[in-house]
């Protein structure tokens, strides 16, 4: 939900309110991306190490910190530099949360499993942006950023009450 949202009204943002060219757009665009295929392995050699649920839960800690500070920064150039950050910590829970429920999943039910939580993903991307643009509306674009905040902070409550397994566990 999070992430489909922040990819709805970040262009948005970025064009509307820092008044930035398409192509500024795509680049900042480019720099969330790139930074979350280099999280990727990173998080996951992490996850394999010290577990999957300290890893979920600090890429998602840190995923709200960030975009409080981009609510704060605003319209500065600060802006752009926590949108790579973001990239970093908010594409870093993906390949975990997959590997997480793989080996909590019998063997047998793994397509299943990685099905219904891709299910699960497409219904929070289809209630994202439009709870965001609800928020957009009425208390500006920034407000957007705070309430993605608040998003990843409430799945971070479920994932705190998940119990340990793999590395972390042993």
């Amino acid at each position: 939900m999070t992430q489909s949202a922040l990819l709805t009204f970040l262009p948005v943002y970025l064009a509307y309110e820092m008044g930035y060219s398409p192509f500024w757009v795509g680049a900042c665009m480019f720099a969330l991306q790139a930074a979350g295929f280099a999280a990727s392995p990173v998080a996951g050699h992490l996850s394999d190490r010290m577990g999957r649920k300290s890893v979920m839960m600090t890429s998602m800690a840190m995923t709200a910190v960030v975009l409080v500070f981009m609510a704060i920064a605003g319209k500065s150039l600060a802006f752009v530099f926590f949108v790579a950050v973001l990239g970093f910590f908010l594409y870093a829970i993906r390949p975990v949360m997959q590997a997480w429920l793989l080996e909590t999943t019998p063997r047998n039910m793994g397509g299943t499993s990685i099905g219904v939580l891709f299910g699960a993903q497409a219904l929070g991307s289809s209630i994202g942006p439009l709870l965001g643009g609800l928020v957009a509306d009425g208390f500006g674009l920034t407000a957007t950023f705070h309430f993605l905040a608040g998003t990843i902070v409430l799945a971070n409550l479920f994932i705190l009450f998940m119990p340990r397994t793999g590395a972390a566990a042993a």
